[in-house]
């Protein structure tokens, strides 16, 4: 079980020097719109692997004018504490996230602290989760794999380097039919992995929203689903390979792959009737928040994860429905939550105690 103790950043962003301790249990960071909240989570977010809630360039980190940035924090992780220290390193032309642990940089130290550490995740873009591209709700879906999985980004990019490698094969005036197949077999075996993995994912999210209705009137019944045409036909890697071959002049000429876990979909029905685009900006968010609810419980009950909550923004459309959710995570679960709101009344309905940080008067 992971919990931040506390924060410290040197240019990072928009703070030249902040520095802040963190509650064991719920954490709410309010302020005006740019006054650097999101920030502070997506710094939070950095310890892990990756870089952090935005996904963005590792140069963008920095302060304007300043040569790098350094994050320091304290984590524990079973009654055990380590110092972290977050910074840019450039080389080839480009800056890579560096993390040491208590000092150290050796692979072990690393590997374990991405293995002790999961967050969950919310943004405000996610309002709007089933009115957004087909790739943003694969994105989803995929980062909540990735809270127990923490190798699966490893499966994706070799899916997505396969993927660009035939491409280029194929468009190349003459190449090695025997290097093509074997690219192709690797894209097989790994695209049902991610098949597979997406699957087992919404099934868990299904039956842990089935499991919860017991104690939670839930606004709504969300299923969700698989879209994918070429996925429900119960593939096998003898189907994938000879799809694969069959639409080589097809993908050859359009530049894609016509096949694959790069086409789906991820789309909720909601009681049986109508699909969940068609619900307000504040309804999908209650979608949104019974997802994580759910994935929450999966991860502490099934999987033994303690994950930490990064929630932005959260604090808008907050409706009765989504109030219960929310209070419903945070007296349910013995984890540790950061909240962000523009202003402190938003967050009036938590009954519990609450650490309040008003990041505007920083």
């Amino acid at each position: 079980m992971a919990k931040i103790k506390n924060i410290e950043f040197n240019n990072f962003r928009n703070f030249q020097n902040f520095k802040s301790s963190f509650d064991d249990k719920l954490n709410i960071l309010f302020g005006d719109n740019g006054c650097g909240k999101t920030n502070i989570l997506e710094g939070i977010s950095l310890i892990a692997k990756g870089r952090g809630i935005r996904n963005s360039n590792i140069a963008n980190f920095i302060k304007k004018e300043e040569d790098n940035f350094l994050i320091k924090n304290n984590l524990e992780i079973q009654k055990n504490n380590y110092d972290i220290k977050i910074f840019a390193d450039y080389k080839n032309d480009k800056f890579k996230k560096v993390i040491k642990i208590n000092d150290d940089l050796s692979k072990d130290s690393l590997d374990f602290i991405n293995q002790s550490i999961s967050y969950l995740i919310f943004t405000p873009e996610m309002e709007r989760l089933f009115q957004a591209s087909p790739s943003y709700r694969r994105n989803f879906i995929d980062r909540l794999i990735f809270t127990s999985k923490n190798n699966y980004n490893n499966l994706i990019n070799k899916y997505k380097k396969f993927l660009l490698e035939r491409i280029k094969l194929l468009q190349a005036n003459s190449f090695d039919n025997d290097w093509l197949n074997n690219i192709e077999r690797e894209i097989c075996k790994l695209g049902l992995e991610i098949y597979h993995l997406r699957y087992e994912q919404v099934n868990y999210i299904n039956n842990d929203l089935n499991d919860l209705k017991i104690d939670h009137n839930f606004q709504f019944k969300v299923e969700l689903e698989i879209k994918d045409d070429f996925f429900n036909n119960e593939i096998n890697i003898e189907k994938y390979l000879f799809s694969l071959k069959d639409s080589r002049n097809y993908d050859k000429h359009y530049g894609g792959t016509k096949f694959g876990p790069h086409r789906s979909d991820i789309i909720s029905i909601i009681n049986e009737d109508f699909d969940a685009s068609l619900l307000s900006t504040g309804q999908q968010k209650t979608v949104v928040l019974m997802i994580l609810l759910a994935q929450c419980n999966y991860l502490v009950n099934d999987k033994k994860i303690n994950p930490i909550l990064l929630f932005d923004e959260i604090g808008s459309h907050l409706d009765r429905h989504n109030r219960q959710i929310l209070l419903d995570m945070i007296n349910r679960f013995e984890i540790q939550f950061f909240l962000t709101g523009t202003d402190k009344n938003l967050f009036s309905f938590v009954s519990t105690n609450a650490k309040f940080y008003n990041i505007t008067s920083i």
